[in-house]
């Protein structure tokens, strides 16, 4: 088998690769167009330097990698391996690998590692299994249950965290009971579950900087500084103040009710408020026409408790793996 880069020429058979795949049930992900194809592995961006690696054999293409880096980065993503059916357990994968991560360290002579995990900007959407085309927009790592798994394990690449993935569908979803005693004692106590009205309500600096969460403070700050005044925002607030957030609420267009995050101020928590938010994050979602929600959080991050409690099943979980290069 041929290695060498990928070209335009070459779309048709590396696109039916990746989506013969899907349809034959290998991988969970979304089938892509040439468009969204282009976008992902090929096109170059402010963010990423992409790099697609192809296989060759008798004139005709039976795998192909992608991945990508940055100028920016110490690092390289690895996005995707597939190898036609009829040409695996030959070791084509393993080829198509290494020479993608030689490209990428000629690309960025800074790489230090390769990593498979949620931060790459070329995100594959996928299928939540046992439904009806709900989907999740991003693979936060390595399916577990996949072949994929072993094969990068066997190839110099260790696990370094674990997601799952969470979900629910909204359409029997009612405030459990539970949840309306919780919210009778919030507002007994002065703390109040609203949408955020900038006339109204301070403190959202204040309160990213206690969550020391600069992704939250982008998404939040910039949604509600549209000209239109963005989506909604769920706020947890005392006299005005904005001790708590989640949101904003927005439906994508497979009906998928959006979740950028939530979090409260470290003086207002151990009272149940994170998950009376969340609870009303999905009522809110609901009531403008989501169908259903999906999100991921680490095995041992305590907002686990917060999903569960809202009745949310995990329903795959990743693996980040890394490879440092010595």
């Amino acid at each position: 088998m041929e290695v060498r880069r990928f070209t335009e020429k070459d779309m048709p058979e590396v696109l039916a690769l990746f989506n013969n795949a899907i349809f034959e049930k290998e991988t969970i992900y979304k089938p892509l167009s040439e468009e969204m194809f282009t976008t992902l592995f090929y096109k170059e961006s402010e963010v990423m330097s992409p790099v697609v690696t192809v296989g060759v054999e008798d004139g005709k293409i039976i795998g192909f990698a992608a991945g990508n880096t940055s100028a920016k980065l110490d690092k390289a993503y690895i996005t995707y391996v597939g190898v036609a059916k009829a040409h695996r357990r030959k070791g084509y994968g393993r080829k198509l690998l290494s020479e993608l991560e030689t490209v990428l360290q000629e690309i960025n002579s800074g790489i230090k590692k390769f990593e498979i995990v949620f931060f790459n900007p070329a995100n594959l959407t996928w299928i939540i299994p046992e439904t009806s085309g709900h989907d999740h927009p991003n693979a936060p790592g390595v399916d577990m249950q996949s072949s994929a798994y072993l094969f990068f394990k066997n190839n110099g690449y260790r696990d370094f965290a674990y997601q799952n993935v969470y979900y629910l569908e909204l359409k029997n979803y009612v405030l459990p009971a539970d949840m309306k005693t919780r919210l009778k004692q919030l507002e007994e106590n002065e703390l109040h579950i609203t949408t955020y009205r900038p006339d109204l309500h301070q403190g959202f600096d204040e309160l990213f900087d206690n969550l020391a969460n600069e992704d939250w403070r982008t998404r939040i700050i910039s949604n509600i500084k549209r000209p239109d005044g963005g989506d909604p925002v769920l706020i947890l607030e005392h006299k005005g103040k904005i001790c708590g957030f989640t949101g904003p609420l927005s439906v994508q267009e497979s009906g998928r009710g959006y979740f950028a995050g939530i979090g409260v101020h470290s003086d207002y928590r151990g009272r149940g408020a994170g998950k009376v938010m969340f609870a009303s994050l999905c009522i809110g979602l609901k009531e403008i026409g989501a169908r259903f929600m999906t999100l991921f959080t680490g095995e041992n991050n305590p907002a686990r408790n917060i999903y569960e409690a809202a009745g949310f099943k995990i329903v795959k979980s990743f693996a980040d793996m890394r490879k440092d290069i010595k």
